[in-house]
């Protein structure tokens, strides 16, 4: 008897896609992290600029990939940073939790499971970076041609000339520099927001969002924008706008950047790219710098400054060290690849007592499947007291 003289049914193992992103909802907050997972992504991909927009207006629906896609033409959150996507990231960012970043300790995002809690606000994300413009349905209900297989469609639209054939569609990601007609030299995101009915029967979460709610997610934001800005490598500049229906552009609201940053602000602050690098030094690394940052809050033609100064001391544990151990038997055993790393931060400012917060400390805590143990916690207790001794030493200078 061969394979071909009985009946072979189809019955593979198969994940719920809808669920599993449910599952990741559940352990991302939704708000403002949704906009920190986007910036430390865009960090990660050596961005220096991130622009977040609340876009308004109501786009066209006459020719759209699919009459289903007409209802996601609304107001959306739109994200933009500098950086353009590789093959990699492509391959990346269509993997729940199948990050390229796993065989790479410093990248703290890059396209992660965190990416996923977009999803708070919307389903169908989509994006543009380079000649693509990709856009995901996990649902499998929106777009033409689609399957719980392949939950998606990437688009080459450059020679197709897409947005000729698809004005409507593509038009939304006319901004920020892209004009779908010559490849992007960037990355622009769209999130429609996931309005009350479309929540109502949304397999992934029942959750809406209004325009109110991105605005309160920007106003948070700047609240904490300089805080954001502290331990990223790459980002200079975040800035906020809101683009009104039938204006030809947005408005900046809010902005907060690093203030006259150098090429000496740039090394210091992408210490952990060179040091991780060199993991197998015997010598405790440690760098010491100061960042200027600069912070707006435009209303009308009024605008509102404030600036803030922090002391940066980073360190890195040796390979031989304690800690660098564990860093070493993690990726060995667990193939999980970490660094000991830690930095703190503290407000010189002279206004420094209106801060609510003058120290911040972050530190590369290391995962395992087990609680970890006293002995483990005083591993990681050994890098935060020591960058905490730094800064000390460091100060007193």
């Amino acid at each position: 008897m061969t394979s071909d003289s009985i009946l072979l049914e189809d019955f593979g193992q198969k994940v719920d896609l809808t669920r599993r992103i449910r599952e990741v909802l559940l352990n991302y907050p939704e708000g403002i992290t949704v906009l920190k997972e986007l910036i430390q992504n865009a960090d990660d991909a050596s961005a220096t600029k991130v622009c977040l927009c609340l876009d308004r207006r109501v786009h066209g629906t006459e020719s759209l990939l699919s009459p289903k896609v007409a209802q996601w033409q609304g107001p959306a959150l739109l994200a933009y940073n500098n950086a353009v996507f590789t093959e990699d990231d492509f391959v990346s960012i269509s993997r729940i939790g199948g990050s390229s970043k796993h065989g790479q300790a410093w990248k703290t995002g890059r396209f992660g499971v965190g990416f996923n809690s977009v999803y708070h606000l919307t389903d169908l994300p989509s994006f543009v970076s380079g000649k693509y413009v990709v856009l995901f349905d996990p649902q499998g209900v929106f777009l033409p041609n689609i399957s719980h297989a392949n939950p998606g469609k990437r688009i080459e639209y450059v020679s197709s000339s897409a947005i000729t054939v698809y004005s409507d569609q593509f038009f939304p990601y006319c901004a920020f520099g892209c004009d779908m007609k010559s490849p992007f030299h960037g990355t622009l995101f769209r999130f429609p927001l996931r309005n009350a009915d479309q929540a109502a029967s949304s397999q992934l979460s029942k959750q809406a969002y209004s325009e109110d709610d991105v605005f309160s997610m920007f106003s948070q934001l700047y609240e904490e924008g300089v805080f954001s800005l502290l331990f990223l490598k790459s980002i200079i500049s975040i800035e906020m706008y809101v683009w009104d229906d039938a204006v030809p552009l947005p408005r900046k609201m809010y902005s907060c950047s690093i203030n006259s940053a150098t090429d000496d602000t740039i090394w210091h602050r992408q210490a952990l790219l060179r040091l991780s690098k060199s993991t197998n030094s015997t010598d405790c690394e440690m760098d010491a710098f100061r960042l200027d940052f600069l912070s707006e809050a435009v209303t009308g033609n009024q605008s509102e400054k404030r600036s803030a100064t922090f002391f940066m001391v980073q360190t890195m544990a040796s390979a031989t060290s304690r800690i660098g151990s564990f860093a070493a038997a993690a990726s060995k055993d667990f193939e999980i690849h970490l660094l000991p790393w830690a930095s703190v931060a503290a407000c010189i400012s002279d206004d420094a007592s209106n801060v609510i917060c003058n120290i911040f400390v972050t530190v590369a805590l290391l995962p395992h499947p087990t609680p970890p143990t006293t002995a483990k916690l005083h591993k990681y207790m050994h890098i935060i007291l020591l960058a905490c001794w730094s800064v000390g030493a460091y100060g007193r200078n």
